[in-house]
């Protein structure tokens, strides 16, 4: 296994320091000119770019001792997943909980997924995202699950997601896509890419994104714009510079504020329309992402690499929502009972992250080691602002059966501030990966955190300061030529945005994360993973109620809105995870995998049973060698049983499987044409039991797909 090592600290420096001393000259070669070097380091930096994975060393899938899997542009185009729902409904172990149109939780193993880095920098967000992100700035998508103590500073169970943003290309290139599809969804994506110099040591590359689209739910529709352009280049034999801006600009229309009641007073369970949604004509839901960055890499020897990562995010939120709620339930004779709760809101985050690093490799007792040290400094500064509406607390009519119109956007007072924050998040980590034998390697690392939060909500201080460390301990050992048995453990440690019933900070959750599995390569790069995992969490989050404060339920429950209310309670998660990935033959490729937990709280009972306990996810690309110009892919989606016991009955979501794919004929190398399809069964599912409200699932979709490359 030692002989196989590669790393490096981020995408572009992997690539960096693998290619490079792959391509190191040879005495005759030594002779050629300075310029010459300079083209050829660059040049190969761009030819392959790998995630600093779970311990920071640049481990491939192979030899990282955890679940990994990635989603490569091909998949993403090939399957048409446009923005980040679609794609994580497609990777093993991966929930997409989307109880609401515009906000959406992730989960893995259990638990909330709160970390996406962007090439290997990021800070948690939360366990909630707005907005739809769309993929096409993306080259690919990894997916970390388990512990990511070292890689975040914050040890949440659940995982992490980096995107690896798309980089020039060596020569001039470009590509048009554009998609029509069911809902008049229209799509139209260029991506150019060329040299800025003639020895190619300075290359650029833009990426331009338009869609609208409307839905399968009455009133809804959205469109989004997105820009993206990055240089990179030399400014010596040693050092290389990159840096870049994008901008998202995503607006949806007629959207829901909490969804469609699940469940009626006497305990049935609703059956609605898929097209069934409590919205508002009038309602709205906009955001705005600005993200610039830098990357300084300088190539110190051809053992140790030091970059140095600048990133700095702007980010603005506001809508109108409008949201139904109930202090008797839904009749289910009448359709009466539900009510109106009117909102608006905006708000804005700013987030810099300076994240520097120093990697390399050493040699002792015969044999060769990496290690990485890294510092990251990161702050991010929130402001929430709210106005309260004059009108719209309404009782509401008949459901279902609205026109969007039942309610008149109201008059709203002046805004005022809601809540704030500023967060600091100093880390420092390292790790070292020891070869103590030709086949078995130790990894031994650690996090440390030093974490402020200077907040307020509702005038209720959310302040805190903590120290908190991770540290982190993994093993592979090569049984057999391309077997890996491998095992890691980590804590967990993880900062909690929330506020208890007695209106104070509910405090960190804490824990033990272990996995165990193995892995076994083929020689066309097939692999297979097998991996046991147990998660051990005290005081995680758990909502219990609405309220303002004052202890007093309301009938009209209209000032009971003010806060949400939070407990702590120790969660235990066990599973097994299956996964196979590449090509199982010239003509077949397979990505996907099998998923099975179980999850008790202190007492012994299911804990979160709005997760599904078992999932399995699948990929299959057929490329014929009898006709080259054809390819076709299936994809297949299933998941068990969840449910949810509100206070009128339990909401149950039973087990179901939706099946998709495309087919694609290439009239040249040039032009393509692709049909996809999902849900082709018409399978009718809710897209969350999260709540006592959700909405239904996407019924059968399809579209066209036109592309130009050149």
């Amino acid at each position: 296994m030692t002989n196989k090592k590669i790393f490096a600290l981020s995408p572009i420096m992997l690539a960096f320091g693998v290619q490079a001393q792959a391509s190191l000259p040879t005495n005759e070669e030594a002779t050629k000119e300075t310029d010459d070097i300079e083209v050829i380091r660059i040049v190969e930096s761009r030819t392959q770019r790998i995630s600093s994975g779970a311990t920071g060393l640049g481990l491939d899938s192979f030899d990282t001792p955890q679940s990994m899997s990635i989603i490569e542009e091909g998949l993403i185009s090939d399957y048409n997943l446009s923005d980040i729902n679609s794609l994580f409904r497609q990777v093993t172990g991966i929930n997409v909980d989307q109880s609401e149109t515009d906000r959406t939780y992730f989960n893995a193993r259990g638990f909330d997924i709160t970390s996406m880095h962007v090439d290997g920098s990021g800070i948690p967000f939360g366990d909630i995202f707005v907005g739809d992100l769309d993929t096409a700035i993306y080259e690919k998508v990894e997916f970390l699950r388990g512990s990511n103590g070292l890689i975040t500073g914050l040890g949440n169970p659940s995982g992490t997601v980096n995107y690896v943003r798309k980089r020039p290309h060596n020569d001039a290139q470009a590509s048009v896509a554009v998609t029509a599809g069911r809902w008049s969804n229209l799509r139209a994506v260029a991506d150019v890419s060329t040299p800025l110099t003639d020895s190619g040591s300075w290359a650029a590359r833009a990426v331009i994104v338009h869609q609208d689209k409307e839905s399968w739910l009455d009133y809804y529709e959205n469109n989004r714009t997105v820009l993206y352009g990055v240089v990179d280049g030399q400014i010596s034999d040693s050092v290389t510079l990159t840096f870049g801006y994008t901008y998202q600009d995503n607006n949806s229309d007629g959207v829901t504020w909490g969804a469609v009641p699940l469940i009626y007073s006497d305990g049935t369970q609703v059956d609605f329309p898929v097209s069934t949604t409590s919205a508002m004509e009038w309602s709205y839901w906009d955001t705005l992402s600005e993200n610039a960055f830098a990357e300084l890499s300088w190539y110190i020897t051809d053992n140790f690499y030091f970059t140095s990562k600048l990133n700095y995010t702007q980010y603005e939120d506001d809508s109108e929502l409008f949201y139904t709620y109930s202090n008797t339930g839904l009749d289910r004779e009448t359709g009466l009972g539900l009510l109106g709760y009117p909102g608006k809101f905006y708000a804005e985050d700013d987030t810099l992250i300076w994240d520097n690093t120093l990697q390399g490799t050493f040699e002792a007792w015969g044999m060769e080691h990496s290690f990485n040290l890294g510092i990251s400094l990161a702050d991010a500064d929130t402001l929430d602002l709210d106005s309260t509406a004059l009108s719209g607390f309404d009782i509401m009519p008949t459901f279902p059966g609205w026109a969007a119109n039942e309610v008149a956007r109201p008059e709203w007072e002046a805004p005022y501030k809601a809540g704030f924050t500023d967060v600091s998040l100093n880390r420092f980590y390292g790790a070292v990966q020891l070869a103590v034998t030709e086949t078995f390697d130790l990894i031994l690392g650690a996090s440390f955190v030093d974490y402020e939060n200077e907040g307020e909500s509702w005038g209720v201080s959310t302040s805190t300061t903590e120290d908190g460390s991770s540290p982190y301990i993994g093993f592979t050992w090569e049984v057999i030529d391309n077997l890996n048995i491998y095992g890691s453990y980590s804590d967990i440690y993880q900062p909690q945005y929330y506020l208890n019933e007695d209106l104070e900070p509910l405090g960190s959750a804490e824990g033990r994360s272990y996995e165990m599995g193995l892995k076994k390569q083929f020689e066309n790069n097939f692999l297979i993973s097998v991996a046991v995992f147990r998660t051990e969490q005290e005081n995680l989050y758990e909502f219990i109620e609405y309220g303002d404060g004052d202890g007093v339920d309301d009938d009209d429950y209209s000032d009971d809105f003010d806060y949400s209310l939070y407990r702590g309670v120790t969660v235990d998660s066990n599973g097994v995870e299956i996964e196979v990935s590449g090509n199982l033959t010239e003509e077949l490729s397979l990505q996907g995998g099998f998923t099975a937990l179980t999850m008790d709280d202190e007492n012994g009972d299911e804990a979160r049973t709005f997760i599904p306990r078992r999932t399995f996810k699948l990929l299959i690309d057929y490329a014929p060698q009898w006709q080259e110009k054809l390819n076709a892919g299936i994809s297949v989606r299933w998941q068990s049983e969840m449910y949810f016991d509100s206070a009128y009955g339990r909401i149950t979501q039973d087990s179901y499987a939706l099946i998709g794919g495309y087919v694609q004929y290439s009239f040249n190398e040039q032009l393509s044409l692709s049909l996809n399809l999902d849900n082709i069964t018409d399978e009718e599912y809710l897209s969350s039991v999260r709540t006592e409200q959700a909405f239904y699932g996407s019924p059968t979709d399809y579209s066209l797909t036109l592309r130009w490359a050149y």
